[in-house]
């Protein structure tokens, strides 16, 4: 599938903003737990630091030193859950827990000595080996006058390590869930996305010559029911449209046939009087020319009237290798005229359903164009084999190519390439145009290849059927009965 399928593109921007989705809430949780965490660590220094002060820092003028210290280690034992606490006295260290070296902690700052109040302050300080930790200092001044510090502090690194764990977590789950969302999400359109490739198979199926059939409309009440509603009623205006130009072709060229018949008739008589002055001769043999010219483009418009509205042509076995080497024969002298040689190979009998009359128009046609655009001394080759499922014929030239910008455009009719196709040469414009026809009615495909100055390729695919029982008696004769009707459909 085409990484530009709309399916990709929906699955591409529902996985990115998912992504964006589940970055964004990986942050939140992340810092909203780094905030809740240290906060309330920080609640516990404080509240920790006032029951000191409140229990112990406050009476230990009265009781001593050593039930200050019994007290604090019965209460908080320090060294057992990773507190830090260290109290000081006009600035002289009163307690301080057994965890606390100066290797292990380094220089704790003492606090303002002149603090006054009670407000507390924060700080993050790196230890020697505890890691990180946070300290939180409250100075204190006893009624009589005595300045207290208490300090206590906490190891940061349980939180760390419960932060990049979360982190590490978030990072191995987040591609997880965007690849299972992502293959979930393309899977469940599957449903969603059935219609349309409904609507697409059958679509691929109307041709400018089936285009009876419409697209199923599917039943769903939204924008894909009215799609295929508005998609079936173009498709009546464009079959009403091609209907009409069809009949109008068809009909001008029937209508066309009487008047240039009729003027050929009078013009034809004069050629033949006596005593004509030159000057009318030439002009008279002039229109005719032209009467002639627009007899063969009438004649050729009707062929493609015809292939057009008729139904499928009556079929037969026709054996392509046989019919092409008859026509072979039958234009040997053309290329004899122009000094060129024509090859002609085939792989064995090659048999598909069709019209003889029609498939040798096909042939004619193209080496008719193979051998006008050749210069004197070239060649062409002409071959017929198998591939797969399908009779092909190969025309091959080393004539003056076609410009690749004139490619896309050569079965149009009435479409000659400046350099390549001229009134001048003989054309109409519409033999590729009844080749095209001719192919399309037998369920088959045309198609050239050419590079300017190195010759063209002309490649016909036909569907194969089973040889007969007994070869008809038509394809066992040398060649048809049909070059003089078939050489009047060769111009390009």
């Amino acid at each position: 599938m085409k990484l530009a399928s709309l399916r990709i593109r929906v699955t591409s921007w529902y996985g990115g903003l998912l992504a964006v989705a589940l970055v964004i809430f990986g942050m939140a949780v992340w810092l909203g737990l780094h905030n809740y965490l240290f906060t309330t660590m920080q609640r516990t220094l404080e509240d920790e630091s006032a029951n000191i002060i409140d229990q112990f820092v406050a009476h230990v003028d009265a009781k001593g030193v050593p039930w200050l210290m019994a007290e604090i280690e019965e209460s908080y034992a320090p060294e057992s859950d990773g507190r830090y606490i260290r109290i000081l006295r006009q600035g002289q260290v009163l307690y301080q827990s057994k965890n606390i070296t100066a290797a292990s902690l380094g220089s704790w700052p003492l606090g303002e000595s002149g603090a006054q109040g009670s407000n507390g302050f924060f700080r993050k300080i790196a230890a020697a080996s505890a890691g990180t930790i946070l300290l939180y200092t409250r100075p204190w001044i006893s009624p009589s006058g005595v300045r207290f510090v208490v300090q206590e502090a906490a190891p940061t690194r349980p939180i760390d390590r419960i932060l990049s764990s979360l982190l590490i977590a978030l990072c191995l789950l987040t591609p997880v869930i965007l690849t299972g969302a992502a293959v979930g999400g393309y899977l469940l359109m599957n449903v969603p996305f059935r219609p349309v490739v409904a609507l697409t198979q059958q679509a691929e199926q109307i041709g400018t010559r089936a285009l009876g059939e419409r697209l199923p409309v599917i039943p769903t009440g939204d924008e894909l029911e009215r799609l295929s509603i508005s998609l079936n009623r173009m498709i009546d205006r464009l079959e009403d449209a091609l209907a009409h130009n069809r009949r109008f072709s068809a009909d001008v060229s029937h209508e066309l046939r009487t008047p240039l018949t009729i003027l050929r008739g009078e013009l034809e008589p004069l050629v033949e009087g006596p005593h004509l002055p030159l000057a009318v001769l030439d002009s008279v043999g002039s229109a005719l020319e032209e009467i002639d010219r627009m007899s063969d483009i009438v004649e050729n418009l009707l062929v493609i009237s015809k292939l057009d509205v008729q139904g499928p042509l009556p079929r037969s076995p026709v054996n392509l290798s046989a019919l092409a080497l008859s026509t072979v024969d039958q234009m040997q002298l053309l290329a004899e005229d122009k000094q060129l040689q024509i090859h002609a190979a085939t792989a064995g009998e090659t048999w598909v359903p069709g019209n003889r009359v029609r498939l040798q128009q096909v042939v004619v046609n193209l080496l008719d164009n193979a051998i006008k655009y050749t210069a004197a001394g070239g060649e062409v080759r002409i071959s017929i084999f198998t591939e797969r499922d399908r009779g092909v014929i190969e025309i091959r030239d080393n004539g003056i190519g076609i410009p690749a910008e004139c490619l896309p455009f050569v079965f149009d009719r009435f479409y000659r390439a400046d350099r390549a196709r001229s009134r001048e040469s003989g054309g109409t414009g519409l033999g590729l145009a009844i080749v095209k026809a001719i192919c399309t009615a037998h369920d088959g495909t045309v198609a050239l290849e050419s590079r300017e100055g190195a010759g063209t390729v002309a490649r016909v695919e036909l569907p194969l059927c089973p040889p007969p029982q007994a070869a008809p008696h038509d394809e066992q004769e040398s060649g048809g009965h049909h070059p003089a009707e078939t050489l009047q459909q060769i111009q390009r």
